[in-house]
């Protein structure tokens, strides 16, 4: 029973020493410290790391002042744990999956709400694309589309049985027809319209269907 106990506690001690070597020498030893101390809080909660690691990264490469990456590192730890808080409510398997988590967090960064990411997993879609989906809604939202018409063409992609090489296109779909002269949230209605007419119809072949059995042989 002691060793059930002291498992986690010696992975989180683990988090620490693993978390500094990986930002020695390419950030300020404050903001390796405070890095250490949210990553290994993070990992507590059962939170992925690595985002708060690349946001210490990112900000210290960039020469932004510490008390700046600060706060961005901050902000990302909350939005991991809004992230794992809204993929629960809508796939609860999705909520312990820490790559699941990263891509919403990602997706709240980008602009969307914690109501978004759990529409968005709760799609009934394949874990896998789900978490594609959340990165390309993240995208899409930078891109400027509004957040229903994000939600609305991602969640009609994924409902449509759309493959991952299809969601990671929608973001290049909208900007070549915004350089037409619609507008994002124009450009991503119509897309969603066109994957909803074809979740209508039906997944496209070979996914979602057993394969047709093969006829009885030929006569001699």
């Amino acid at each position: 029973m002691l060793l059930t106990f002291a498992l986690p506690l010696v992975l989180l001690m683990q988090q620490q020493p693993a978390i500094a070597g990986r930002l020695g020498g390419r950030v300020s030893p404050e903001i390796a410290a405070l890095a250490t101390e949210l990553g290994t809080a993070a990992a507590a909660r059962g939170l992925p790391v690595d985002p708060i690691i690349q946001k210490a990264i990112e900000g210290s490469a960039k020469g932004v002042p510490a008390d700046r990456v600060a706060a961005a590192m901050r902000l990302v730890a909350s939005q991991l744990d809004a992230s794992r808080g809204a993929l629960l409510t809508g796939n609860s398997a999705l909520g312990v999956d820490t790559v699941a988590i990263a891509a919403g967090a990602f997706a709240l960064t980008a602009g969307l709400k914690d109501g978004d990411v759990t529409a968005l997993s709760h799609s009934g879609a394949p874990r896998a694309d789900i978490i594609v989906g959340l990165r390309v809604a993240g995208t899409l939202s930078a891109l400027g589309v509004p957040r229903a018409e994000t939600v609305s063409l991602v969640q009609a992609s994924l409902q449509a049985g759309r493959p991952a090489g299809e969601l990671l296109s929608l973001p290049g779909q909208v900007q070549t027809q915004v350089a037409k002269g619609v507008t994002p949230a124009q450009a991503a209605a119509g897309l969603a319209r066109a994957a909803a007419a074809q979740s209508r119809r039906g997944p496209p072949p070979g996914r979602g269907q057993p394969p047709p059995h093969p006829g009885p042989p030929p006569h001699p």
